[in-house]
């Protein structure tokens, strides 16, 4: 008979225990939507097949300045950079840290809703673009 010292074979049944004992854990109510957001496809209709292609220029020409973003990037907006100062020098630690914290928080909730507005605005002016090119505007 192999003789084991006495935690060894406290480990292998233990092992043996959590093994056997082992089940599958089911899954959590979670709705299973994408993490990502996913802009809506733009469809056509027929109001926008009836404009004439003066007035999809001027429905392109609206949604111009919407095309941007004017939120200075992350490096360049002095409220983060302040944000950041007041993680990293942090005197108080429960006020200031998660002051920058919270603020840095926003700025990206900030950034991300930006991001989609231009998104959508890009499929708009893709979709007057592309009845533009049905209808022959170009020429």
């Amino acid at each position: 008979m192999i003789s084991m010292p006495l935690s060894k074979v406290c480990v292998v049944i233990s092992f043996v225990f959590v093994i056997s004992s082992a089940q599958a854990v089911p899954m959590p109510p979670v709705p299973l939507e994408p993490i990502y957001f996913e802009p809506p496809v733009e469809v056509a209709t027929d109001e926008i097949y009836q404009q004439s292609c003066a007035q999809l220029d001027s429905a392109i020409r609206y949604l111009q300045p919407y095309r941007y973003s004017y939120k200075p990037e992350f490096h360049k907006d002095g409220a983060n950079q302040i944000a950041t100062t007041l993680i990293v020098f942090d005197s108080v630690p429960i006020v200031h840290g998660l002051l920058g914290f919270a603020y840095l928080g926003y700025s990206a909730l900030v950034e991300e809703k930006e991001q989609r507005r231009m998104i959508e605005v890009e499929q708009k002016v893709a979709l007057f673009q592309q009845v533009k090119a049905e209808k022959h505007c170009f020429e």
